[in-house]
């Protein structure tokens, strides 16, 4: 392939950072990524401790079956070569403050028949939900090798024909109400409060859509858990990207991009030196890229009404979360993967907004997490931002103190349903909001930014459908990431797809993509 002379300098080598890099290499561009830590990833990430792997992202990876577009994104990343691939029987259990479950099994007949069990008197509505999950089943496969604007004529007839035709009831249908208004239909009123829950913490804006398509994900092996977990994931798009002529420098934090006559042409670090190319893209989180780095200079009414909204609260975002990681001498096998458990004083938890937390351990997924004969368990609740922040900056030891108390908290919580395992803890580790925004500089720690589906997607959408990945007023720029193309791993993955196809567009030049199996 003939080389292109023109340089990108990319900001963050999290997932779509990386990706853009990839896929800029592939296209003849000269790329480099700056990444502030000294791994790849951004919140893709763990570490270890003792011997155990703490595993703070993935909780199921969409993209795993071959033949959709979203593995061809894997597959051409390197994502998951020579990686074993894990599913999932079942998702998620929850647990009440009475001691009553459900278990919200992939397979929608299994799940039929469990929830039949629990509530005879609900059958109806147990049967539309479980048809809502095998209306999704089959061959779906969501249109994502082209950022929407760059489809022409004849993709969007495909797209009509193959998908818009065969799913677009069931799209509609499941869009067209909230899962907490569709859980309120239930006359159990266990099942009223759990099913909310079903993908382990409650999202009050999510209509039942994603809970029934990731559920038939999983059932049809969609979805799972690729084996070595997520900084492994981001370490094989790290080689991949190194194999294809990109360079990535670590500990180099961007402070500034720096631009000449409205045209981007370098970034400065932190510590002052400056690196100039032909074009800058940002894959670092989108408050700090536009008001930071840009000074707020490269704004519409509709940018500057999105980031209003964030700090008002108007425009929501996946909340930070308090991880607690804890490496046990005790084998898990035998146990439900993910569990959320409902409890009487959800308060005592600094920065708590939900009913219970979260416990999963990795037996099944990744067994390579612990010792043989060991296990790792992880507990989390999505948390508010500020009490944490507080705390932080006034008081470091009370910020450490707190950390403990909540420890604490959840050890002897689950010591009830686990006897024996404050005796058989090896390793802890507490995470906050706080610590995700020293490791990443994301918003408040948020790991996913914009949530979808709720009236903040309308506001994020011209920035691809309008803007096309760039910001107005600004040449040579781009932007790709979760603040652009809303929340998960795949889109975050595609999206780096997508900003080197706007920048082919730009430069008149096809875009080409090869397999890196």
């Amino acid at each position: 392939m003939e080389k292109n002379e023109k340089s990108i300098i990319i900001i963050g080598a999290g997932i779509s950072g990386m990706s853009a890099g990839c896929y800029g290499q592939m296209n003849g561009y000269k790329t480099k990524i700056f990444e502030s830590h000294f791994i790849p990833g951004g919140c893709c990430t763990a570490w270890e401790r003792k011997g155990y792997v703490f595993d703070q992202c993935i909780d199921w990876l969409l993209g795993t079956k071959l033949g959709t577009d979203m593995n061809q994104v894997w597959r051409e990343l390197g994502a998951l070569k020579n990686k074993k691939l894990r599913f999932f029987n079942m998702f998620n259990r929850v647990v009440g403050r009475e001691g009553q479950s459900v278990t919200f099994y992939v397979d929608p007949n299994r799940l039929e028949a469990h929830l039949k069990e629990i509530s005879p008197e609900d059958g109806e509505l147990i049967e539309e939900f479980c048809n809502g999950i095998r209306a999704f089943s089959g061959d779906m496969n969501f249109p994502l090798l082209k950022p929407e604007p760059l489809y022409n004529e004849n993709e969007n007839k495909e797209i009509e024909e193959k998908f818009i035709k065969k799913y677009g009831k069931a799209l509609r249908d499941s869009t067209g109400i909230e899962i907490v208004d569709f859980a309120k239909r239930f006359k159990n009123p266990f099942l009223q409060e759990a099913f909310p829950y079903i993908l382990q913490q409650k999202m009050c804006d999510f209509p039942l859509m994603p809970y029934c398509y990731n559920l038939a994900a999983m059932c049809e092996k969609n979805a799972g858990y690729p084996e070595g977990g997520s900084l492994e994931l981001a370490k094989s798009i790290e080689r991949r990207y190194t194999e294809l002529g990109g360079e990535i420098v670590y500990e180099a934090p961007v402070k500034k991009i720096l631009v000449e006559n409205d045209k981007a042409i370098g970034v400065m670090l932190e510590d002052g030196t400056k690196h100039y190319a032909d074009i800058v893209l940002s894959a670092a989180d989108g408050r700090t890229t536009i008001f930071d780095m840009l000074d707020g200079k490269y704004v519409d009414n509709t940018i500057k009404k999105l980031y209003e909204g964030l700090h008002s609260r108007e425009n929501k975002i996946y909340e930070g979360f308090v991880l607690v990681f804890l490496g046990i001498n005790r084998d898990l096998t035998n146990e439900p993967d993910s569990t959320t458990y409902f409890l009487e004083h959800p308060s005592k938890l600094l920065g708590c907004n939900q009913k219970g937390i979260v416990a999963r351990h990795y037996c099944h997924h990744a067994p390579e997490f612990a010792p043989s004969g060991k296990s790792v368990m992880q507990f989390f609740y999505y948390s508010e931002y500020d009490c944490w922040k507080k705390l932080y900056d006034n008081d470091r030891a009370a910020y450490k103190e707190e950390k403990g108390k909540v420890a604490d908290f959840i050890i002897n919580y689950m010591e009830q349903h686990y006897p024996g395992l404050k005796d058989q803890i090896e390793a802890i580790d507490v995470s906050t909001p706080v610590t995700a925004v020293r490791y990443t500089g994301n918003h408040e720690g948020s790991v996913m930014a914009w949530i979808p589906f709720a009236d903040t997607e309308e506001h994020v959408k011209p920035l691809v459908e309008k803007h096309h990945m760039k910001l107005p007023g600004l040449s040579n720029f781009y932007m790709a990431g979760h603040w652009v193309s809303l929340g998960g791993l795949v889109r975050s993955s595609s999206s780096g797809r997508h900003v080197i196809q706007f920048v082919c567009k730009d430069d008149k030049k096809n875009f080409v993509a090869q397999l890196a199996d």
